[in-house]
């Protein structure tokens, strides 16, 4: 069983996840759960702040270490009891975290990215561990999968501030098993459920879960996981899960024509592309076809790792640019294209996009990767119009 930590005196009980991939799912989930079980809660990630009464807005960070402070105050004085933060790189870089004292800490695996900013894995590993050597309560609870990509150094972390870990996978203290991919026939999405029993310590749930994509599955259970360390009955959660909803960009799936699937996501690195384009591949009757491009001034050295990631596992390569900002496209399409030297290159996004679903035939899936959810594309010094989704909807609602 897990032990719940003790209510905060003074203050609401605080969450935070970091990581590479997954943070905005596992934060955002959190939030659900811990309104599904009761409390008033408020959260800030990277689809904006939310606060207690459900009305969103941007987050716009500020370099201070009373940003994040002033805005649990704010909650607080909206009747905040929980709140559930993303603990972007950044955030714990520039001290964001300083004032914070953080009950439940969740990461959900370190691979490589923003080697750009850190210059090395090892720098920016250790701006995440600062999370659970630094911000978590010495009393707090850490939570991380069993198969944590580079678990060792959180346990380690957690250790070294006295926290108690919280294991979720395969020999962990919560267990997900018996899963069954169910169909909901009632669906207007056609979707495909994943039922179960949810083992927390001796207890065994039923359990269905709004998604099949095992790295999904893994984001829902951390953040059950998190919910339940903070006191939350386990048999709340574990019903509380069917009504989870990702964040938008996060492998959605934007529409079906003619038998060809249309979707997002947000992969932007090599850890992130290979998950993206594993859980599609497995669940896919025909072809891949992978629209992807990498970020402008960013870790060149990503580039053709995500290439050969490319080829591999799609079927059909359509590299295009994605956010070049104020590098030469041609230069970081060349370097990908290094990963991939089959793959078509059509330079602009929109048009790389409709040349993929032209391509596309029944039983095939279109993934657009790397932007997900974002509305604009950063061209130089400018911000231009660009939303994958919209471009794909008009693809899906044409004659």
């Amino acid at each position: 069983m897990i032990q719940p930590v003790t209510a905060p005196v003074g203050r609401p009980l605080v969450s935070a996840v970091t990581g590479t991939n997954g943070k905005t799912t596992v934060a955002t989930a959190t939030l659900q759960l811990l309104r599904a079980a009761g409390l008033r809660a408020a959260g800030c990630d990277s689809t904006g702040i939310n606060d207690v009464h459900g009305a969103v807005r941007p987050a716009q960070f500020r370099r201070s270490a009373q940003f994040l402070p002033d805005l649990i105050a704010e909650q607080v004085a909206l009747g905040a009891e929980a709140i559930s933060l993303e603990a972007f790189v950044g955030i714990l870089k520039d001290g964001l975290l300083e004032h914070v004292e953080v009950d439940v800490a969740v990461c959900t695996g370190l691979e490589r990215d923003h080697l750009d900013v850190h210059g090395s894995l090892e720098a920016y590993w250790g701006a995440k561990l600062r999370l659970f050597e630094e911000h978590l309560r010495p009393d707090g609870v850490a939570v991380l999968a069993t198969d944590c990509a580079q678990g060792d150094l959180v346990r380690d972390a957690a250790a070294r501030r006295g926290a108690r870990l919280v294991t979720v996978g395969p020999g962990g203290d919560v267990v997900l098993e018996e899963a069954e991919e169910v169909e909901e026939v009632a669906a207007a999405d056609g979707a495909v459920r994943l039922e179960g029993v949810l083992c927390v310590g001796s207890q065994r749930l039923p359990v269905l879960l709004p998604t099949v994509h095992a790295v999904a599955v893994m984001n829902l259970l951390l953040a059950a996981s998190a919910v339940i360390a903070f006191g939350a009955g386990p048999g709340t959660v574990a019903e509380a899960l069917a009504g989870v909803t990702p964040p938008p960009g996060r492998l959605e799936v934007i529409g079906r024509r003619g038998g060809v699937t249309a979707m997002v996501d947000t992969a932007h690195n090599p850890a992130a592309l290979r998950t993206a384009l594993t859980a599609v591949r497995d669940r896919t009757e025909g072809r891949v076809l992978l629209v992807v491009g990498a970020g402008g001034e960013r870790d060149r050295a990503k580039r053709a790792p995500m290439g050969e990631i490319a080829a591999e596992l799609a079927d059909l390569v359509v590299l295009t640019d994605d956010n070049p900002r104020r590098e030469p496209p041609a230069r970081i399409r060349d370097e990908v294209r290094e990963g991939c030297p089959d793959s078509i290159e059509v330079p602009r996004r929109a048009d790389a996009i409709r040349a993929a679903w032209e391509m596309a035939r029944s039983g095939d899936v279109v993934l657009v990767a790397g932007k997900g959810d974002e509305t604009e594309q950063l061209v130089g010094t400018q911000r231009v119009p660009h939303d994958d989704r919209a471009v794909l909807r008009a693809l899906l609602a044409r004659d």
